[in-house]
C-alpha cells in the first residue's frame, strides 16, 4: 500500500492508519508513506499505539524519480482526503492522478474533485471521508482481489489518459474560449 503527501490534516492520515489497524493481523500487507510535514511525529506516534508501526515505511519528501519508482513498485494506492478544521481540503489531488498514471488501483475519498477522476468501483474505489470502517474494507477487498485491482488500475489509466491529459485540457479550454 502506497501514499504519498504532506503529513498534514487535509490528508486525513489518522484515518488511514486506523483503516490498517482494522485489518485482520493475518493480511499481508505494508505501507509505505512518501512525503513529511508538521503531523509526522503524532502519526508515528499513532501507528505505535495501534500495534501497526511495525508495517509502515516512512520515507520523508523523495525525488520525483524515486516517488515514481515507488508507485511502480506498488501494488495499491490510498488517499483518505478530509476537510481539515479550517475548512482546507484537496482539490483533485494530483497524487491520484501520478498513482493512476502508474497503472496502480486507487482507494481515495468521496470529497471536493476525487470523483470527477476516480467513479467508485469502475476506476477506483471511493469511500465516506473519516470512516475508517469503510476504508478497512475497501483496503481488504482490494489486498484480496489482485484481478479486480488490476482491472481498476487499467481503467483508471485509461480514463486518466482520455480525461485528464495536458492535451485535453487545452482542447477544451480553446473550445471553451471559441464560443
Amino acid at each position: 500500500i502506497l501514499s504519498v503527501g504532506r503529513l498534514v490534516e487535509k490528508k486525513g492520515y489518522p484515518t488511514l492508519l486506523e483503516a490498517l489497524a482494522q485489518l485482520s493481523p493475518a493480511s499481508d500487507w505494508r505501507l509505505t508513506h512518501i512525503g513529511g510535514g508538521p503531523l509526522d511525529g503524532v502519526l508515528k506516534t499513532q501507528a505505535q499505539q495501534l500495534g501497526i508501526a511495525h508495517r509502515i515505511e516512512w520515507l520523508g519528501a523523495l525525488p520525483q524519480e524515486r516517488v515514481l519508482a515507488t508507485y511502480r513498485r506498488a501494488d495499491l494506492f490510498v488517499l483518505a482526503a478530509q476537510i481539515a478544521a479550517d475548512g482546507d481540503r484537496d482539490g483533485l489531488p494530483n497524487v491520484l492522478m501520478e498513482a493512476q498514471s502508474q497503472r496502480l488501483a486507487c482507494i481515495a475519498t468521496d470529497i471536493s474533485g476525487i470523483p470527477e477522476l476516480i467513479r467508485h468501483g469502475e476506476t477506483g474505489l471511493l469511500v465516506a471521508p473519516e470512516s475508517a470502517a469503510d476504508l478497512s474494507a475497501a483496503i481488504h477487498s482490494l489486498i484480496n482481489d489482485p484481478a479486480y485491482r488490476q482491472k481498476l488500475a487499467d481503467a483508471g489509466f485509461q480514463r486518466l489518459r482520455a480525461h485528464f491529459t495536458m492535451e485535453k485540457g487545452i482542447s477544451d479550454l480553446v473550445r471553451r474560449f471559441e464560443k
